[in-house]
């Protein structure tokens, strides 16, 4: 439904996730992040879904980051305190344990919260228009929520300077300090995560998924751990029908025939 929050359309094997409320620059409230889980979920589940592509709605905006205007009924910045757990860190958790890659169509501007999704998907494109910011600070709050996922993707002083002063970082910026994968005009952008969706859903699923989770395992264990993690993963790998039809494949000289399995 157009006039939903958020939009999940599938087609060709790409699930296409749409925040979508261009009029406010796609915020993030109580509601469209538990719409947003819930795409994300649906996605996830699909069998016939193969990669997710994350996005906003019209050309001003990404993602706004927190709806400053929800106040306790439904803010980011409020919440249940008798209560673990808060529905952002949920919505961050899910796309960590998402066994799909998640590709960022960074449309437009990403303000606070909006920064942190785009760290929190495993590849993101970027129109050369858009900016990225964390601009708490101004109105006397602390970007706490997306910390954990931009710490991941973010260089120690380069994330520090972003909390402390609050300034835009142009696409650019973003491409040069290792945020975004690729800058394109607005107008290619979509052809560009076009490319990467088509080189994905032509790659093994078992692979892709089995390879995402372990990154994601390992990426906190000492490299001790990391090695002995590594040593069982990879003959589950070797062990699954894709590994065995991509050998097969190989030596035909012939293109492989996923099954997912």
């Amino acid at each position: 439904m157009s006039d939903s929050l958020v939009l999940l359309d599938t087609k060709d094997r790409v699930a296409t996730i749409t925040i979508n409320n261009a009029e406010k620059r796609n915020p993030l409230n109580l509601p469209t992040v538990e719409a947003l889980i819930d795409a994300l979920e649906a996605a996830d589940a699909d069998d016939e879904v193969l990669v997710i592509v994350l996005t906003g709605a019209g050309d001003r905006a990404f993602c706004a980051g927190g709806d400053l205007k929800a106040g306790a009924d439904g803010g980011p910045f409020t919440g249940d305190i008798s209560q673990p757990g808060h529905f952002v860190i949920g919505l961050f958790s899910l796309m960590e344990k998402c066994n799909k890659p998640i590709i960022g169509r960074i449309n437009g501007h990403a303000m606070g919260g909006g920064s942190g999704l785009v760290c929190a998907c495993d590849i993101a494109v970027m129109a050369s228009t858009a900016k990225i910011a964390t601009p708490e600070v101004k109105i006397g709050l602390f970007p706490m929520m997306i910390m954990p996922q931009m710490m991941r993707v973010i260089p120690r002083r380069r994330l520090l300077e972003m909390y402390i002063t609050g300034e835009p970082w142009t696409a650019e910026q973003a491409l040069e300090y290792g945020i975004v994968n690729y800058v394109t005009e607005p107008d290619a952008l979509d052809a560009k995560v076009n490319e990467l969706t088509s080189l994905i859903t032509t790659r093994s699923p078992s692979a892709v998924r089995l390879g995402k989770y372990s990154y994601h395992a390992m990426q906190d264990m000492t490299i001790e751990q990391q090695f002995r993690f590594a040593e069982t993963m990879l003959p589950r790998i070797a062990m699954t029908q894709d590994a065995r039809e991509g050998f097969s494949a190989f030596i035909e000289k012939r293109v492989p025939d996923w099954t997912g399995r």
